[in-house]
C-alpha cells in the first residue's frame, strides 16, 4: 500500500478536480493542513470558493455533495478498493459532511443514504474515465511535488484537462 501522503494527494485531488469541473474556484489544495476546531488533525485540505450562490439551492447542495464525496472516491479508485465512506475511518468526516449537506435534498435518512451511495457509484464511474483520472493524477503529482497549490497553479494544471 502506498504511503499516507500519496493517498491524501489523490483524495484532495478528487475534491479539487470535481469542484473545479463544477464551476468552483479552488482557492487552495494542500497536504498536511492544520487541524481545525471542528475537524480532527488531518493530512490534506481543499478550499473551494463557489462565488455568490444561494447555499440552500438544490443545485448548490448537489455541487457540494459531489465535491465532498469525490475525495473518498478518488482515493478509492487509486487504492483499487471499494470501501464505504461511512464506515472507513479516514473518510467518515467526508461522509458526515455530505450527509449533513444532503439533508436539504433528502430528509428521510434511509433515502438520503441511498442517494449518497448512488452519488459514490456515479462518481466512481466518471472519475475512472481516462481524461478525468488523468486530471486527478496530474493534480496529485503536483501536490506530491509541492505540497500546496494555490488557485492559479491549480487552474494552470487543470486547464489542460478540463475546459470551463
Amino acid at each position: 500500500m502506498d504511503d499516507d501522503e500519496t493517498l491524501t494527494a489523490y483524495h484532495e485531488a478528487g475534491h479539487a478536480v470535481v469542484g473545479f469541473a463544477l464551476g468552483g474556484e479552488i482557492e487552495s489544495v494542500g497536504l498536511y493542513a492544520e487541524a481545525d476546531e471542528w475537524l480532527p488533525e488531518r493530512f490534506g485540505d481543499c478550499h473551494v470558493n463557489w462565488g455568490r450562490v444561494d447555499a440552500h439551492s438544490d443545485w448548490q447542495v448537489q455541487r457540494e455533495v459531489l465535491t465532498i464525496l469525490a475525495g473518498p472516491v478518488a482515493e478509492m479508485i487509486y487504492r483499487g478498493e471499494k470501501l464505504h465512506p461511512a464506515t472507513f475511518a479516514p473518510w467518515q468526516h467526508d461522509w458526515a459532511w455530505a450527509w449533513q449537506r444532503g439533508e436539504r435534498l433528502m430528509r428521510d435518512p434511509q433515502r438520503r443514504t441511498q442517494l449518497l451511495e448512488s452519488v459514490v457509484v456515479l462518481l466512481h464511474h466518471h472519475l475512472s474515465e481516462d481524461l478525468c483520472w488523468a486530471a486527478i493524477a496530474a493534480v496529485s503529482d503536483e501536490l506530491l511535488a509541492h505540497e500546496y497549490l494555490d488557485a492559479e497553479q491549480l487552474a494552470e494544471t487543470l486547464s489542460f484537462w478540463i475546459r470551463t
